[in-house]
């Protein structure tokens, strides 16, 4: 959809900026920890605790093959953004396109649902959300926040009439203008094959640099005079899904962004030949898996855990019993249960293995009829053994309000 109401682009014209300059440097660089006097903005009203993906992406000159993309993980819950940098040459295998780099992907009838898709044949993720910025909007964004000092490391020049780029800048500190500014972002390597020495290590630091100088002069107060400018600009070259109430939700949480809970993160894999001759960026999919798992699926289960986070739940003192036959050696199933429990903000009194085998896991009531439904909220399908059942405790052992049995159906 195209933002057309004024009101809305008002609201929507920081998260969208901060999102295109994420985009367009192909890594999330929101590295300022300066607030925003903005006295209508209010971070208390949003209550609900949750993550959403968003696919950022920014077109090249023609707005036919997105030169940059960003799969955003925002949550919520703790305010942070985990974004994954797809490298524009990626090989996807599973598309009938003669060419098979997914940037090429936005080139297809169907747009971002295509890109979408093949986003998720290589994460697992479906995002939620797009926001699809052209070079133009980059170019002019800068020239009206009156351009951006950056130190330029090295000479930089390269001309590419295809892609109608050209790139010349040499090294040393200056205000880039907006074309610049797109040299400097778009900068890979000399026309004579010199780069960066480090190649995309280099390149990814000094467009770090090149964010936190825009960020620090999009937040000045001079800046902020310019927002009708802005807007224009914003209305003109800015394809998203967004709806209003979208950016209402999360706009009041845009101040509180700090570097610590930036992660930026690429696909692993290389780059290589393929069979029929052409360059390609192939994934790996071990790698890539063991990425997310670590920085995007645990962020999930942080979220789906703040979710069931109850007040009451401090107030439940819970005793496990390991009753599922599992030996110690292939898996610690009362450590498990523990720290899952405790993330909950259970109290954990005591724990226990038995020999004696449960085919299902229950609940059992002690002094407090309501625990097991506190607890079966958050543990999931394990049944509640009706009535309250007297507690028999050994010598130095804290009586618990419930007790939980994990039976042979435990899943991990």
């Amino acid at each position: 959809m195209r933002l057309k109401s004024p009101l809305r682009l008002a609201v929507a014209i920081l998260i969208l900026l901060m999102l295109i300059y994420v985009g367009l440097s192909g890594a999330i660089s929101i590295i300022t920890d300066k607030p925003m006097s903005l006295k209508f903005w209010n971070s208390d009203r949003i209550e609900d605790d949750k993550i959403q993906d968003i696919l950022v992406a920014g077109t090249d000159a023609e707005g036919y093959r997105t030169d940059l993309i960003l799969l955003c993980r925002y949550n919520m819950t703790d305010n942070s953004v985990t974004a994954l940098q797809i490298p524009r040459d990626t090989r996807i295998e599973e598309t009938t396109r003669n060419d098979k780099k997914i940037n090429s992907s936005y080139s297809t009838p169907e747009r971002e649902q295509t890109l979408c898709d093949e986003v998720e044949m290589l994460t697992g993720i479906r995002p939620e959300r797009y926001v699809i910025v052209s070079f133009k909007a980059f170019r002019q964004l800068i020239d009206a926040i009156g351009g951006v000092e950056v130190d330029v490391p090295i000479r930089m020049f390269y001309n590419d009439p295809f892609q109608n780029l050209s790139i010349d800048l040499y090294p040393g500190k200056q205000v880039l203008n907006g074309r610049q500014s797109e040299m400097f972002m778009r900068f890979r390597y000399n026309d004579d094959g010199t780069g960066y020495p480090n190649g995309d290590i280099d390149r990814i630091a000094a467009q770090k640099k090149f964010y936190e100088a825009a960020l620090d002069k999009l937040l000045s107060g001079g800046t902020i005079l310019k927002v009708p400018k802005i807007l224009g600009i914003i209305t003109e070259n800015v394809r998203t899904d967004f709806t209003g109430e979208d950016i209402m939700k999360y706009i009041g949480k845009i101040p509180s962004f700090k570097t610590e809970n930036i992660k930026i993160l690429t696909l692993p894999g290389e780059g290589a030949y393929a069979d029929d001759g052409v360059s390609y960026f192939f994934h790996d999919e071990n790698e890539t898996k063991l990425l997310l798992d670590e920085y995007f699926f645990s962020m999930e289960k942080k979220s789906k855990v703040a979710e069931r986070i109850s007040s009451k739940n401090k107030f439940v003192k819970v005793k496990i019993v390991d009753a599922t036959g599992i030996d110690n050696k292939q898996a610690d199933v009362l450590k498990v249960v523990s720290d899952m429990l405790t993330d909950y903000k259970f109290k954990v009194v005591s724990t226990e293995k038995t020999d004696r085998i449960q085919d299902h896991s229950k609940l059992i009531n002690h002094n407090n009829k309501n625990a097991a439904e506190i607890v079966k909220a958050v543990y999931g399908g394990v049944d509640i053994k009706e009535g309250i059942e007297t507690f028999v405790k050994k010598e130095g052992e804290k009586v618990p309000d419930v007790t939980l049995v994990v039976g042979s159906d435990f899943m991990f």
